[in-house]
């Protein structure tokens, strides 16, 4: 009899954990799948903002490449994040003051490793000669580059490339400065806008905002499941950057972001089953302390 008991009490123990892992799997298994977005290119297999990243980012099932552009000396738009060539080449300077000729002569991809020696700078429109229409490209225009110049020439490289068959939606364009981006719609109306933040705007912004930018390009440390809630609310698409560990992915698919851009190995993992398994490993040790 007091063994039935015990087994009674072990068998309606299962059957309590087991209708609340059920119970919570919308919690813990996210129902969308997320946009993955490889952030300058695949970084994790090729040196950052590289033709070799990108073509790696395409081949490695990302949706989206995400690059960076600056304007050099004789105003062409050429693909690299920093303001200087310093870190990412073998060569010193300022971008601006350096003519695309000079620039195309540098080493970009030693510095992450000899295989990437031949890289170059790549200019904007190789770029989209190159992948535009094959995967959505997201331009982020960066700081201290927000000059009518780039806004013109990027407008205008975007329009030849619709104009060639390519669909706006798949053309994309970010900054940290909503003046810069404003300056854009007024030149080209018709593509997604996102705005870059570091830190969440209130309702009032999200409210003003809505009719230009459709989607918000945040770090993941200020994201929260009620913000995400409102900006989903008023129409916004939400991005959160830029991620690395698998503890991190797990966290923005549980606040239920549409996007994630990321530069590491884990972003290759199918991360929704991540945040599952490690929940139900964490459930299994939560039952062996009743059962063993």
């Amino acid at each position: 009899m007091k063994r039935e008991k015990i087994h009674f009490h072990k068998f309606f123990l299962l059957f309590v954990c087991i209708s609340i892992i059920c119970s919570s799997l919308h919690w813990v298994f996210p129902y969308k799948n997320y946009t993955k977005i490889a952030h300058r290119g695949d970084v994790a297999s090729a040196p950052e903002n590289t033709m070799a990243a990108f073509h790696s980012a395409l081949n490695n099932g990302f949706d989206v490449i995400e690059l960076d552009i600056h304007l050099s000396k004789d105003k062409k738009i050429v693909v690299i994040h920093d303001s200087s060539v310093n870190r990412t080449t073998n060569g010193e300077g300022l971008v601006r003051n350096m003519s695309v000729s000079e620039l195309q002569k540098l080493n970009a991809g030693g510095w992450y490793s000899q295989r990437f020696s031949e890289e170059k700078i790549p200019l904007l429109q190789e770029v989209l000669d190159e992948f535009a229409g094959k995967i959505v490209l997201l331009i982020e225009i960066k700081p201290g580059t927000e000059t009518p110049e780039i806004v013109d020439q990027l407008a205008t490289l975007l329009k030849q490339t619709v104009n060639a068959g390519v669909p706006e939606k798949m053309l994309q364009i970010q900054s940290f400065h909503i003046d810069t981006l404003q300056q854009f719609t007024q030149r080209a109306p018709d593509f997604p806008i996102g705005l870059v933040l570091t830190a969440p705007i209130n309702l009032i912004q999200m409210y003003t905002y809505k009719t230009e930018i459709s989607f918000l390009s945040i770090h993941y440390t200020n994201l929260t499941h009620s913000f995400i809630q409102q900006a989903q609310h008023y129409g916004y698409t939400i991005y959160a950057w830029t991620i690395v560990t698998p503890s991190q992915f797990k966290q923005m698919q549980l606040l239920g972001v549409d996007g994630i851009i990321s530069n590491s190995l884990e972003r290759r993992e199918e991360n929704r089953y991540y945040a599952f398994l490690q929940s139900f490993i964490e459930g299994h040790k939560l039952l062996e302390r009743f059962f063993v």
